[in-house]
Parts: C-alpha cells; sequence; structure tokens
C-alpha cells in the first residue's frame, strides 16, 4: 500500500484515544457528549488528507508501471485490493473492470478513468441520505453500530429522563465498547503505535457508528 504523510495516522489515532480515555471528558468538559463528539470530527481533516495522498500515490504507481506494458494477475488483484480501499464503490467497479490482464487498452482506460476519480472517506459517505449511500458501506456501519452494542444504548438513553448522570454512563459504555472492539481488532489508540493503511475501512466504520450514535442522541 502507498505511503501516507507523517502526521495523518498519528492525528487519528490521537482523537481515539482521547475519544476512549474513561472519564477523560468528564473531568475537562462542561459538555461531554459535545467533546465526544468533536473528538470524531476532528478526525476529518487527517483522513481526508490521508485518503488523498493514499490515492495519488497509488495511482501514479499504477500509470509508471503501465508505462513498462500490461500487469500480471498478481498486480491486477493487488491494485484492485487498494482502489476499493480509496474510491466509492461505483467509481471502483469502473476502474476494477479495467485491472485484468486481459483487459483491452488497460494503460489508456485506466488513465483515463483514474484522471476523473476522486478519493473518499467517511465523511463524504455520511453526508449522503441513507438512500444514496453505497449497501456496503451502510451494512459495513450498520453491523459495528450493532456490535457496539449502540443500538440498545440509545434505547437505554431514551427510557428515562435525560439527567447528566444517565448521560455519564451511556458515554463510558460507548467509551468502554469502542475500546474494547479497538483491543480485539488491534486499532491502535496510543499516539506510541501506528495502523497501516488496510486498516482504514475499519477505522473509518468506527469512527462514522459512533457519529450516528452521537448525532442522533445529542
Amino acid at each position: 500500500m502507498p505511503e501516507t504523510g507523517p502526521h495523518d495516522p498519528l492525528i487519528i489515532i490521537t482523537r481515539l484515544a482521547e475519544f476512549c480515555q474513561s472519564g477523560y471528558s468528564l473531568r475537562n468538559e462542561s459538555d461531554p457528549w459535545e467533546f465526544m463528539l468533536r473528538k470524531l470530527l476532528d478526525t476529518e481533516d487527517p483522513i481526508t488528507d490521508m485518503k488523498e495522498r493514499l490515492f495519488q500515490n497509488a495511482r501514479g504507481q499504477l500509470l509508471e508501471e503501465l508505462r513498462c506494458g500490461p500487469l500480471n494477475a498478481e498486480r491486477c488483484s493487488e491494485y484492485r485490493l487498494i482502489f476499493e480501499r480509496l474510491v466509492s464503490p461505483g467509481e471502483f467497479a469502473d476502474v476494477a473492470i479495467h485491472l485484468f490482464p486481459e483487459a483491452p487498452n488497460q494503460a489508456a482506460a485506466l488513465r483515463q478513468i483514474l484522471g476523473q476519480v476522486k478519493a473518499t472517506n467517511l465523511f463524504l459517505e455520511e453526508k449522503k441520505t441513507a438512500g444514496q449511500r453505497s449497501p456496503s458501506w451502510e451494512k459495513l456501519v450498520s453491523e459495528l453500530y450493532r456490535r457496539l452494542n449502540l443500538d440498545a444504548l440509545g434505547t437505554i438513553l431514551v427510557r428515562k429522563p435525560r439527567t447528566p448522570l444517565r448521560q455519564a454512563m451511556v458515554l463510558r459504555r460507548v467509551r468502554r465498547n469502542v475500546a474494547e472492539y479497538c483491543c480485539v481488532v488491534h486499532i491502535p489508540t496510543d499516539p506510541n503505535e501506528t495502523f497501516t493503511p488496510f486498516m482504514l475501512p475499519r477505522i473509518e466504520a468506527l469512527i462514522a457508528a459512533n457519529l450516528r450514535f452521537l448525532r442522533k442522541y445529542r
């Protein structure tokens, strides 16, 4: 996978770490709900920059290889895997159809298509209405929403009057569930660690699921 800038993963990990730190928001913020939401929103610029840089690097590397001749099956498969994580499903279909050794006019077609395609990210996808989002993205985020038990926590939150104590309890559970998920799937929440770009889709879905919860019940 192409390299990213040195600061993007660090910023993303730092914001996730602050999101997960038990009691951090309650000690330092008058509105812990907005604090949690802000930490997720603060990942928008680094994720956008990271995805764009990865896309530009992957496109440049692919076009450079194509100047030397058609790609073999292994390289085509590797590039399909890369671009699937960087562009929308619709645009990926346009790219992927040419990422096969037998694809006609492979170099010219990919040069034209990749000149029009842009990197996507969770924030662009979440700005769409539910009906406009890609089914694969919606499935991924919805499954993670359930895995984090956010649906049950939402039910708990609205069952009785929303007092600061009940809100604090729910936020504590959200942080704990997210921290446990990160531990299980090896998403780092320590700024001294880093992650590979292949983990980005999972991180994006994690942020999106929590954004949906916090926005729904803010």
